[in-house]
């Protein structure tokens, strides 16, 4: 096996990250045990009609902030399914916090690029949550709309913060 790792070309990858990469990731996240297992639960109720739940969403936030509509240059189907893998990736990653937040501090960033200011974050979250209201109904419950509304705090806060 080492003989055959030896073979191997060797990969560099030398452009340093920007600055604000270079400070580790806070630990954790503010959820309980319980709160996971409700994320996890209700994301599952939703996956199914991913395409339906992200097109809601588009409906909401735009409906929310017509302005936002600019930020978009690509079909709203493919915008969708990007957005229902990442809150996948979120909901598959919450035991796995530094991870997840070096990953939304990239995606932040990327998002900072394409024009999104920090306060889109808090029509998203709304958009977001009114979504899944109308989705899960009363499988919604207020239990799920705190696990959700925590879950998203932080992901918004990591998006948005420019350090």
């Amino acid at each position: 096996m080492l003989l055959l790792m030896a073979q191997l070309p060797q990969i560099v990858y030398d452009p340093a990250p920007p600055p604000s990469f270079h400070t580790p990731a806070p630990e954790g996240l503010s959820l309980t045990t319980h709160q996971k297992r409700l994320l996890r639960e209700t994301f599952a109720r939703l996956e199914p009609a991913s395409d339906l739940v992200a097109a809601l969403f588009y409906l909401r936030l735009f409906d929310l902030d017509p302005s936002l509509r600019a930020l978009f240059k690509g079909p709203l189907k493919v915008q969708g399914r990007k957005l229902m893998t990442a809150i996948k990736l979120a909901v598959i990653s919450l035991d796995h916090a530094r991870d997840l937040k070096l990953t939304l501090k990239l995606l932040g960033v990327r998002h900072r690029h394409y024009g999104v200011q920090a306060d889109h974050y808090v029509t998203f979250s709304r958009a977001v949550m009114w979504t899944f209201e109308q989705s899960l109904e009363e499988r919604f419950t207020r239990d799920a709309k705190q696990a959700w509304a925590t879950l998203l705090a932080e992901m918004t806060r990591v998006m948005a913060d420019t350090d």
